[in-house]
């Protein structure tokens, strides 16, 4: 079998295509790196600026709603499945419709009498007093309710996802 035979005006064409690409390359390349850069960066400020203004709208200080429910925090972390630990509280009145005027004095109450304490035993006759803790902070539930976190960290319902108090 014989090869083809290479004419030379094949073989001058195809040089000057490939000294051609070598010399368009380089430039095509960065074009198309500007592009991507540019467009990524475009998709991360739409991105940071969608975020901050949820978090601006959704995380506005709110008031309290749902006066008849307390959510009294034990810790100031969410749990993994989403939730947030702790129990929930209510006034019983004579009417039936209770309500809570100060969130932060019925949760310490809780913590005083130890129902907020993971050794708290529902069946026991009595349970030793518990420990309340340094600080405690305000925030509002999604439903409205008022919760109450034990943490010295001021922006700490920011950080839980809840709204803070409106003063």
């Amino acid at each position: 079998m014989t090869e083809p035979e290479m004419r030379p005006e094949r073989d001058a064409a195809i040089r000057a295509m490939l000294v051609e690409h070598v010399r368009r390359e380089p430039v095509a390349q960065a074009q198309r790196r500007r592009r991507r850069l540019l467009g990524w960066s475009g998709v991360g400020a739409l991105a940071i600026g969608v975020a901050a203004t949820a978090g601006s709208v959704l995380l506005q200080p709110a008031t309290v709603s749902n006066t008849e429910m307390v959510f009294c925090m034990t810790e100031a972390e969410r749990g993994a499945d989403g939730g947030y630990p702790g129990s929930s509280a209510s006034i019983a009145s004579p009417s039936g419709a209770g309500r809570v005027v100060d969130a932060i004095g019925l949760c310490t109450l809780m913590w005083e009498q130890g129902v907020l304490d993971e050794a708290f035993d529902p069946t026991a006759a009595s349970n030793p007093p518990g420990r309340v803790p340094d600080e405690l902070q305000a925030c509002v539930m999604p439903d409205g309710s008022a919760a109450v976190v034990p943490s010295s960290n001021a922006s700490i319902c920011v950080a839980l996802g809840l709204a803070p108090l409106a003063e």
